[in-house]
């Protein structure tokens, strides 16, 4: 059985605000050392999950 990451990492500033505007709130912001690109963390629950699956699925650029 596959066990699914607590959390999830954000690297889009549109899903981002997406996400926000839907009152999701992240746990903290930084910034990948490899890449130097923001993220935010988010910990995955029902709620953000179904709010990804609409962000993912009305997503213009996929």
């Amino acid at each position: 059985m596959e066990k699914i990451n607590e959390f999830f990492y954000c690297y889009s500033p549109n899903l981002h605000e997406f996400l926000r505007t839907n009152g999701q709130r992240y746990i903290c912001a930084g910034l990948n050392e490899n890449t130097m690109r923001k993220f935010w963390q988010y910990k995955r629950t029902p709620e953000f999950e179904r709010l990804l699956a609409t962000y993912t699925t009305n997503n213009p650029n996929r």
